[in-house]
């Protein structure tokens, strides 16, 4: 899946998350493990500048999505600018 597509159904996980809906819910219904969703769901909570450059097509080239979803990104957005190479 594109990057950019994973990033806008990560919005619509956190946003399901944060109204309380269960995660085994969304991804009893997404079709998906639930580490799947928890992985990705990070994505949301990335520096809106970060989150631009996906959606502009503009991230460094090395950022795959795997690298992404493989390790915990940190809360601070000039931390994941850091470790992101941003």
């Amino acid at each position: 899946m594109h990057l950019r597509a994973m990033l806008i159904r990560a919005h619509g996980w956190a946003k399901k998350l944060k109204s309380g809906t269960q995660l085994s819910d969304i991804a009893r219904c997404e079709y998906l493990p639930g580490s799947f969703i928890r992985n990705r769901a990070q994505l949301a909570f990335l520096s809106p500048k970060i989150q631009a450059a996906f959606l502009d097509g503009t991230q460094p080239p090395e950022l795959p999505l795997k690298h992404l979803v493989s390790v915990t990104l940190p809360l601070g957005w000039c931390d994941q600018k850091q470790m992101l190479g941003f």
